[in-house]
This record gives structure tokens, C-alpha cells and sequence, in this order.
């Protein structure tokens, strides 16, 4: 009697200390899939969602494929894409602050702040050498052939060339004029020598100039190249006859508003940019392919990866945080910012497109100072150089 009351004694204290080990196994996983979940929760915290205004130009593809390839999430962000017609769109999507920032170049930065003094400069993504006038075949030569007749005399070829393009119609978007503008006066031409004809967008104008509207195109590079691929079409003349107005940066462009209100924000999508410019740097066949593919998507362009790759190389240089600082940022180089601002504001001032008084440090002191601030975060400035593709 006294065996058998032991051994269920001793069942019931096993059955108890299994029954309390089961307990803490619940107790253990609980605990773990609540950590999991708080550190989930975390991290969706972390990520913080902005709307970025792409353009359909080549080089603003880098932020889709940031997106695409997730370096987004490195840095804290997660990219809300959104497709605008051109920068004048963009500038309304960030007024109305569906987006943080959006496409922009110089030019047509400054063309915007007559209407939104709010917005200023982000960042420079690219500096661009590719505009070139395009022309029919038959009305000039080509460029190259200019040259050839002139033994090889680039001033001579450049002074007839400019010459050439009195009297004769621009198929243009409005914020190219000052660039033709520039051209023209190295020759003692002026807006009343030339006529314009203003588009909406740049597939309209060089579409107007295919339909046999006007005589020259020039503007977005991929709309260049596709009127020389008609086989009618000659380049009359590119970097070799622009004046000051020439020296072109792609850039983004924000509101003043974002930069006051969420600098943390704006450091690491700065940041972001230049990682991207870094992955691209690191294997430019992978990242062009991606770019490639994504650009023809949003664009509506089929563009292959050689060729999206050529814009990139031959045509664009994408900024890297190392050339925005001795670049872009740098008073005592000829790639200063300064410069070709002071020239466009002068030029869209005497054209009546900016008020009196207009001063371009207004919009593109912001971008510089968030820069620096940048420059002095060593940790972000140390994840742009390890940013590559997964």
C-alpha cells in the first residue's frame, strides 16, 4: 500500500514539474513573439514614407531603382514614386505637398519661383553636357561637317553656325529659352532675331518639330536622340556653340517648409541620392539594367540598358557626394552653383519671367547648408560609400 501511494505520488509531482516546464515553454514563446512584434513595430516606426516627384528624364530613374533594389529601407525611408508630366507639374505636387521633393534643373527651377517663391534647391543629381539643336537634313549641314569645312576651326564654325540661326523657329518647352537666348548673344543676336514656339512638355515640341513645325529642337536628350534615330535629322551644333547657359545641372528640388520642418528627414533621403550615385558607380551594368527598364515604364520610352547606361556616361555624370563637395558646393570651382544661377535669374529677369530684384541665393542656399550638414554626419557619409545593389 504505502508503494502504490508513493508512485502516485511521484506521477503527480512528474505530471506537475511537466506541466510547469509547458508553462514556461509558453511563457518563453510568448515573451519572444511579443519581442518580435515590438521590434517589428519598431521598425515600421523607423521607416518613414515620402512622396518623391519623378520626371520622365533618364537620370531620376536612380531614385526608382533605389526603391526597386530596397536601399530606401537603409536608410529609413520608403519611397512613395510618383510619375509628374514635367517640373512645372512637379512644383504643384510639392506645393500642394503630395511629394517632399521632385526633378528640376536650374533653368527650370527658377522658372517655377515666380509662382511658388516657396520652393528651393534639394540636391544636384547630375551634370548634363548633352543638349545638342537638332535640325533637318538639308536646311545646314551637321555640326561635323561645319567643322570639316572650316579646317578644323571650332570658333569660325561656331561663329557661322550662330549666325545661321537667325530668322529661323525653336520647338521648345519655354524653360530652354534662355539657353538659346545665351547662345545666340555671343553673337550679337537677340530674342527679336529668332522665333518661338512653346510646348508643354519636351515630347510635344520635338513631336511639333517631327510633324514639320519650325526648324530646331533642343531639350531633353532622349527626345534628341530619338529625332536623330527618323534618319532626317542632324545635329547642327551642341555643347561646342552654348554660351554660359550651357553649364547644366539636374537636380531635385523641395520647399522651404521641408527643410525647416523635417531636417532629420531630408538628411537621409540627401543621403539616399548619393548612395544611389554611389551603387550606380559601383556596377553600372546592373544598376543601368534595373534603371533601363524602370525608366521605360514610367516613361512610356523603350529604352535599353546600353543606352539608358550611354545617357548616364557620355552625355549626364551623376553627381557623387565627392563631386557635389568639390563641384556643385565649392565657391572656388568653375562647376559652382553660382555661377549659371546669377546668369539664368539675369536672363529670366530682362526677359520679364522673374521680377526685379530676384535672387538666386534665396533658393539655392538651403540645398548648400543642408549639405554641409551632411558633410559633418559621418555615419550617413559613411553609408553613401558602402551603398551598393543588394
Amino acid at each position: 500500500m504505502k508503494k502504490k501511494v508513493l508512485s502516485i505520488l511521484l506521477v503527480l509531482c512528474m505530471a506537475a514539474a511537466l506541466a510547469g516546464c509547458g508553462n514556461a515553454g509558453d511563457a518563453d514563446g510568448n515573451a519572444a513573439d511579443k519581442e518580435k512584434e515590438e521590434t517589428e513595430a519598431k521598425e515600421e516606426e523607423e521607416i518613414t514614407k515620402v512622396g518623391i516627384g519623378v520626371t520622365p528624364y533618364p537620370m531620376y530613374a536612380v531614385l526608382s531603382v533605389a526603391h526597386e533594389a530596397g536601399l530606401d529601407k537603409e536608410y529609413g525611408l520608403d519611397l512613395d514614386l510618383q510619375v509628374v508630366s514635367s517640373t512645372s507639374a512637379g512644383a504643384q505636387s510639392l506645393v500642394r505637398g503630395d511629394v517632399v521633393i521632385g526633378g528640376s534643373c536650374i533653368s527650370e527651377h527658377l522658372a517655377c519661383v515666380s509662382g511658388s517663391p516657396n520652393l528651393v534647391n534639394f540636391t544636384p543629381l547630375g551634370d548634363f553636357k548633352g543638349f545638342f539643336f537638332v535640325g533637318r537634313k538639308g536646311d545646314l549641314s551637321s555640326w561635323d561637317e561645319l567643322v570639316e569645312e572650316k579646317n578644323g576651326d571650332i570658333e569660325a564654325a561656331k561663329e557661322q553656325r550662330l549666325n545661321e540661326l537667325k530668322g529661323k523657329t525653336f520647338c521648345i518647352i519655354p524653360q530652354r529659352k534662355a539657353l538659346i537666348l545665351d547662345a545666340l548673344a555671343q553673337v550679337g543676336l537677340a530674342e527679336k532675331d529668332v522665333t518661338f514656339m512653346n510646348f508643354g512638355d519636351d515630347a510635344k515640341a520635338a513631336n511639333a518639330l517631327l510633324a514639320g513645325t519650325g526648324d530646331f529642337y533642343i531639350g531633353s536628350l532622349p527626345q534628341q536622340r530619338s529625332l536623330m534615330n527618323q534618319g532626317d535629322f542632324i545635329n547642327i551644333g551642341g555643347s561646342e556653340i552654348l554660351g554660359e547657359a550651357g553649364l547644366w545641372f539636374d537636380t531635385w528640388m523641395t520647399t522651404a517648409d521641408f527643410l525647416k520642418n523635417d531636417e532629420e528627414t531630408a538628411l537621409k533621403l540627401q543621403a539616399l541620392i548619393f548612395g544611389a550615385v554611389n551603387a550606380f558607380d559601383s556596377d553600372q551594368d546592373k544598376f543601368s539594367e534595373i534603371a533601363a527598364r524602370l525608366f521605360t515604364e514610367t516613361s512610356g520610352t523603350e529604352t535599353p540598358t546600353e543606352e539608358w547606361k550611354t545617357f548616364m556616361t557620355e552625355f549626364d555624370d551623376l553627381v557623387s557626394v565627392d563631386e557635389a563637395r568639390d563641384g556643385f558646393y565649392n565657391p572656388e570651382s568653375d562647376r559652382y552653383w553660382e555661377k549659371t544661377v546669377n546668369y539664368t535669374v539675369q536672363t529670366l529677369v530682362e526677359s520679364g519671367d522673374l521680377p526685379e530684384g530676384t535672387d538666386g541665393k534665396q533658393y539655392y542656399t538651403a540645398g548648400e547648408e543642408l549639405f554641409n550638414k551632411l558633410l559633418e554626419n559621418k555615419e550617413l557619409v559613411e553609408q553613401i560609400q558602402n551603398t551598393v545593389l543588394p
